[in-house]
């Protein structure tokens, strides 16, 4: 079940802590296939992990990218798991949809696990994966769909003390999505200038907001150069993707987390300041079979904790074999 890193994905301590990180180096953002769904869109994808392994469909956080992957790469080789990185609408090479929910999600997934002739696989993902993740969890069958695996994943805000702990950019887009949805529209345009134009800036200001453990984890020069690369390819059609999906998760979503019907394994870091305990401990006390871990003293870039995460993963996929 376990596999070394190979030439390509150097091995380093890491600054947030005492695992190891390995990231595949290497510039991807030319590299990808594309599905065309029934639709008439187009679905792009990437491999990352063990080619040979388990599939997982790999979901990236918003706004993000397939290039993404590259975090979870070597976990995955380790934990015998082939991952299958999407750009969702609106982002990288995957065609806009508009008029989106969470619910047409899971379509899109079948369909390329039908085109890639796979009966059975797993999701895992970071951060505005989450209604995607739990989406599938909801509306695909627990014969196809194995096991679910979070990392900070985003939930929904379900209460007034949830909204109070969110972090301040946050609390603000949570009132556009609610009242004025076409402001918080034109929102999102300054983050796809700052990616593309202005790197140096954009993430300036982005470790400027974080937690103390997430400026050590961004301190990682490789680290930062995949998320580099991984922004700037999220807005490479511009920021419609992201403002439309940042939109539907801040408002009343189209499932309800009790749906979820699979094992779902959730690391969350004590100093998220995406997402709140008090939403992780929402999603694990609304899905029926969730197991919750938070992590002291890590943030919302513990990429280490896809070790963690894949370990539990195979251990419900031997479950349920």
């Amino acid at each position: 079940m376990t596999s070394s890193p190979g030439a390509g994905f150097p091995q380093r301590e890491n600054p947030n802590g005492s695992a190891r990180l390995d990231i595949p180096t290497d510039d991807r953002r030319d590299t990808f296939d594309l599905l065309v769904l029934p639709d008439g869109r187009k679905l792009a994808f990437l491999d990352w992990g063990d080619p040979t392994g388990f599939p997982v469909f790999y979901f990236h956080g918003t706004p993000s990218s397939r290039l993404e992957g590259a975090f979870a790469d070597a976990a995955a080789r380790r934990h015998g798991f082939r991952l299958i990185a999407t750009d969702r609408p609106g982002f990288g090479r995957s065609d806009f949809q508009p008029g989106r929910r969470f619910g047409d999600w899971p379509r899109d997934v079948s369909a390329l696990a039908d085109h890639l002739g796979l009966d059975d696989f797993g999701v895992a993902g970071h951060s505005g994966a989450g209604p995607h993740l739990f989406a599938c969890g909801a509306f695909l069958a627990p014969a196809r769909l194995r096991f679910i695996g979070a990392l900070g994943p985003w939930g929904p805000v379900a209460s007034p003390a949830m909204t109070a702990d969110l972090n301040a950019l946050d609390r603000f887009y949570l009132r556009l999505s609610r009242h004025l949805p076409w402001v918080m529209r034109a929102a999102f345009a300054p983050l796809g200038w700052g990616a593309t134009y202005w790197p140096g800036l954009f993430f300036g200001v982005m470790r400027a907001s974080v937690s103390p453990a997430d400026k050590a984890a961004l301190s990682d020069k490789a680290l930062l150069g995949v998320f580099r690369r991984m922004e700037r390819e999220a807005f490479r059609q511009g920021s419609r993707g992201a403002a439309h999906e940042a939109l539907i998760a801040f408002r009343p979503w189209d499932f309800d987390l009790a749906q979820v019907a699979v094992p779902t394994h959730i690391w969350l870091g004590e100093e998220d300041i995406f997402v709140p305990v008090a939403m992780g401990r929402h999603i694990e006390r609304s899905i029926p079979d969730a197991s919750l871990r938070l992590v002291p003293g890590k943030g919302h870039f513990n990429i280490e904790n896809w070790d963690d995460i894949f370990a539990a993963c195979a251990g419900s996929r031997r479950d349920r074999i």
